[in-house]
Formats: C-alpha cells, sequence, structure tokens
C-alpha cells in the first residue's frame, strides 16, 4: 500500500496543473505564438497545438511521459477545471499574439514604399535593414588548436592477429 501512495498518476497531476499560472510555460507560449504559427488555424488545430505545447512543457518540466491522447482524455473527464485554465490560456494567447502582431512584426513594405525610402535616403526605416560595417574585422585571426590530419600513407599501420 505504501509504493501505491507514493506512486502519483502523472495524467492526475497534468490534469491538476496550472499551466494559466506558469511563468515559464506562459513565456514560452507567447514565443511560440509570437511568429504568427497559430492565427491561420482553425479552432480545432488550435486547440491541438495548445494541448501539445502544454503536454511537452509537462513532460519536459516533471520528467513524465505522457501522450497526447492520453491528456485529451484527461482533459475531456476533467472538462469543467480545463475549460477555465484553457479560457485562460487562450485568451493570453490571442492577447499575446495580436499585441506581438500590432508591436513587434513590422509590416512588409511593398516594392513602390521600399524604393521611396531608399531615394529619400530614410534606410534606416526600412524594417530588417541591417547596416553592415564597411571595414573588416580588426581582431588577430586565431591560432589552431587541433592537430593537422594525416593523411592515408602517414598514418600507421595496425598489423593483423593470425
Amino acid at each position: 500500500m505504501a509504493a501505491s501512495e507514493s506512486q502519483i498518476d502523472p495524467l492526475a497531476v497534468y490534469a491538476a496543473y496550472s499551466f494559466s499560472n506558469d511563468q515559464s510555460y506562459q513565456a514560452g507560449l507567447s514565443t511560440l505564438c509570437s511568429g504568427g504559427a497559430i492565427n491561420d488555424l482553425s479552432d480545432e488545430a488550435k486547440e491541438d497545438f495548445l494541448r501539445r505545447s502544454r503536454v511537452f512543457y509537462f513532460n519536459q518540466s516533471h520528467g513524465c511521459n505522457i501522450s497526447e491522447f492520453d491528456a485529451k482524455e484527461v482533459e475531456v473527464s476533467f472538462s469543467a477545471e480545463r475549460a477555465r485554465a484553457h479560457s485562460a490560456t487562450e485568451a493570453t494567447t490571442q492577447n499575446l499574439s495580436s499585441s506581438s502582431a500590432d508591436l513587434e512584426t513590422p509590416r512588409s513594405l511593398t516594392f513602390g514604399e521600399l524604393q521611396t525610402l531608399i531615394e529619400q535616403g530614410k534606410t534606416d526605416e526600412i524594417p530588417n535593414n541591417k547596416l553592415i560595417p564597411d571595414a573588416l574585422n580588426d581582431a588577430p585571426p586565431s591560432q589552431s588548436s587541433t592537430p593537422q590530419r594525416k593523411k592515408p600513407w602517414e598514418v600507421p599501420k595496425v598489423q593483423e592477429v593470425e
């Protein structure tokens, strides 16, 4: 009986885990959503995406190996509790994806807009335009620390044992 008490069901822990309050999970989720990966997905695909992210995070952080299918069954069985946590997660995801799309992602310029900015000398307003220095690196080159590879005829032959 003591052995069964010491063994905790990972699915029960997964079902009770509050992903909406886990700052590390939320940070990872916002990173995944900032690229607009889920904007074009259907609601069912978004749910699968979020479930996969929760299962991956839970498996990594708790050292478990639960499957997405098992997680889906647990989420359905604990639907009332999971619905509240999921709605908070989905609202956070939608807020993060919409705010990141508005604030962080610069819009693509048309060719005409790009041409106008270049002609006006406003190259600093072109998104993802990095300045490349005209000079070479002034640092001295590093010295190789690995020995030079021997040619096939320089390698000592191993004698065959009969």
